[in-house]
């Protein structure tokens, strides 16, 4: 009798951490090129937390993606479909900060208003992705999904009416800040791995 050394779960993770991990490393090593040369650049916050933003939800998919660890048959279409969310962070991850090194100068408010409506459509989707991932595959309810339907929905006409109020862009900034900072505070218990 042969023994599978590694079961349906580890195999999956496997792919979906090389997008995740290819995603990290975009978002710290572009941004590390950034810090290198600092003098040459102006940071503007509300880009700076979309780029903390994005980390975190890296890292997040990492977690949410455990729970599936209990699954014992995966199928292609299911594949595709986990391995969406990871894609479009890491399209996002790609998007957010230059990657052309030979700008003499880099201001990151003219990066982030000449970017913000791909990246927040392309948000838009993975957040739709999540929900989808939320009520088919964790058999979460649908009423738990209302913060994310709402976010979704910001989102999509912050991106689709191309809304470029810089005070509406600062306050979705302190937004997803303070969003993201009381998830992880209200649901620590869920941020575990056994």
């Amino acid at each position: 009798m042969i023994v599978n050394p590694i079961n349906p779960f580890e195999y999956v993770s496997i792919l979906i951490s090389l997008i995740l991990g290819l995603g990290i490393t975009q978002l710290l090593s572009s941004l590390t090129d950034l810090l290198y040369q600092y003098n040459k650049v102006k940071f503007y916050w509300p880009h700076s937390i979309w780029i903390g933003f994005i980390l975190f939800l890296h890292i997040q998919d990492w977690f949410i993606t455990f729970q599936l660890k209990d699954k014992l048959v995966w199928n292609l279409p299911e594949l595709v479909f986990v391995l969406l969310y990871p894609i479009t962070l890491f399209a996002v991850a790609k998007l957010l900060l230059p990657t052309n090194d030979r700008e003499e100068k880099h201001n990151m408010k003219s990066f982030y208003q000449n970017q913000f409506q791909v990246i927040f459509f392309i948000v838009s989707m993975s957040i739709l992705i999540s929900i989808i991932f939320n009520l088919l595959l964790l058999k979460n309810s649908l009423n738990e999904q209302i913060p994310l339907i709402l976010f979704f929905t910001v989102m999509i006409l912050f991106s689709v009416r191309k809304i470029e109020n810089e005070i509406l862009h600062k306050v979705l900034a302190i937004f997803v800040f303070a969003g993201s900072l009381s998830s992880v505070l209200i649901e620590r218990n869920v941020w575990v791995i056994k």
